[in-house]
């Protein structure tokens, strides 16, 4: 499993790729440092440089939703993309790229490097108690979505599991259940950006195919979160669980 330096280490490998935009591999395992490194701190205790790292993954994030949005979008089987939403999404993409030389070929980002270089290796009696705070957080995530099981209570616990997982692996210690659960989760959150990626067009071009699609992917977003929600273990038609529309 790789430790804090091992991902520092991922991370500035991962720069040049992420830039060249010859493969969205990079831009992703830029993303995936950054979140675990952020997890890190977590483990030791420390409020320095997550905004940083925060503003990392953000700057990365645009760019990696649109480049899942064109070459893997999750459409229903046999559709495509319609050619008016493609040609949005590819300059979208564009200028989300054309942003990135400011943020990961920056003295800022530079100095970001120096300064994770610099994290110490965790005390684990310490990270281990952190871990407890992480495990109770995810509980209470799991507890409000039960109580209020929507879209917006998933999508909160499936970031405090996505935390869990990334502390638990740093420490050594299994993630079986946790992966598992994030597969069916992450397809969710890939449907729902998707979603929202394809409303913004909508609000500029409200396109028969495209509202279409809109339509047949809502029935799929329903079909999604009722799976979700049973690999919760909680029953869907129980205390409102609907998703919303």
């Amino acid at each position: 499993m790789k430790d804090a330096q091992a991902w520092v280490a991922h991370l500035r490998a991962h720069l040049p790729l992420a830039l060249s935009g010859e493969d969205p591999e990079g831009v992703h395992q830029v993303r995936v440092a950054g979140r675990r490194l952020r997890v890190y701190l977590d483990l030791l205790g420390y409020r320095v440089l997550r905004e940083d790292l925060r503003r990392l993954v953000r700057g990365a994030g645009r760019v990696r939703d649109l480049e899942v949005a064109l070459t893997a979008p999750p459409l229903p089987e046999g559709a495509s993309l319609p050619p008016g939403l493609k040609a949005h999404l590819e300059r979208e993409l564009a200028q989300a790229r054309a942003l990135l030389p400011a943020l990961l070929a920056s003295p800022w980002m530079e100095a970001l490097l120096r300064a994770l270089a610099g994290l110490p290796p965790l005390e684990r009696s310490r990270a281990k108690a952190r871990l407890a705070r992480l495990e109770a957080q995810t509980r209470k995530r799991l507890r409000d979505l039960r109580r209020n099981p929507t879209p917006e209570a998933l999508h909160a616990y499936r970031r405090a599991l996505r935390r869990l997982r990334y502390a638990k692996e740093f420490l050594g210690l299994p993630t079986k259940r946790e992966r598992a659960l994030q597969e069916v989760l992450g397809g969710l959150n890939d449907l729902e950006v998707f979603l929202g990626l394809l409303a913004d067009y909508l609000a500029q071009s409200p396109e028969e195919e495209a509202l279409a699609l809109r339509e047949a992917l809502l029935v799929e977003r329903q079909a999604r979160f009722r799976e979700a929600l049973e690999a919760l273990g909680l029953r869907p038609g129980e205390a409102g669980v609907e998703p919303a529309s």
